[in-house]
């Protein structure tokens, strides 16, 4: 099994090491959920699903 890293595009940071399965688990894990006020009292907003991190990510 080899191992693979999850490094950051800008940077060059090494956020995770692992095999190839583990590093996508790794990326999609911290996606992070924000819920936004519609404004109407009684009534829940959207929900929209953002990039966990502040640069794009690949897995060498």
């Amino acid at each position: 099994m080899t191992q693979q890293q999850v490094v950051g595009t800008k940077t060059k940071n090494i956020y995770f090491v692992g095999d190839a399965i583990a590093c996508r688990r790794y990326i999609n894990d911290n996606s992070v959920t924000k819920q936004f006020d519609s404004g109407i009292p009684g009534k829940t907003g959207k929900k929209r699903i953002e990039f966990g991190f502040k640069e794009a990510l690949r897995i060498v």
